[in-house]
């Protein structure tokens, strides 16, 4: 069996002196526990530098790495956002046991093995800049409500 690297990265917010946060991602492998004095298991990501060390991150920023770098040599993880060289923004989701890049105002998904060959690029990550699929959102919400005003004057 060919090895390969798993691993995960996950948002992790500190507290700074004068009361600022700060977030940054933690790269490692990740683990769902309890730690003493939680309410419950929490997510962390561990890593492995002299010694195990864990951080708490926010659950729901943990992505893994799909195994596949973009043009720049930057590895890609699920909830980046990634541009085709055709032009296409998407963004990258674990679907049916595969990593995919979903895209355009009907969700078309393309497995991310299948177009590892194009020049992907990645623009950011939907925790950080959202801004990115906000304007195919807006196309979408636009069609839908068109196509919902003209069922409605149809009817009426």
């Amino acid at each position: 069996m060919a090895e390969r690297e798993i691993k995960y990265r996950g948002l992790k917010t500190f507290q700074i002196f004068g009361g600022e946060t700060k977030k940054v991602w933690i790269y490692g492998f990740y683990l769902k526990r309890g730690t003493y004095g939680d309410p419950g298991p929490q997510a962390h990501i561990f890593v492995y530098e002299n010694g195990y060390e864990g951080y708490r991150v926010e659950s729901e920023t943990i992505g893994q790495f799909t195994g596949l770098l973009d043009i720049e040599g930057k590895e890609i993880y699920e909830d980046d956002i990634l541009a085709l060289n055709d032009g296409q923004i998407g963004i990258v989701e674990f679907h049916n046991g595969c990593f995919v890049l979903r895209y355009g105002n009907n969700g078309i998904s393309l497995y991310l093995y299948d177009i590892r060959d194009r020049q992907l690029k990645i623009l950011g990550n939907s925790f950080e800049n959202p801004e990115l699929l906000v304007e195919s959102s807006i196309e979408k919400k636009t069609r839908a409500e068109i196509s919902n005003e003209n069922e409605f004057e149809s009817v009426s």
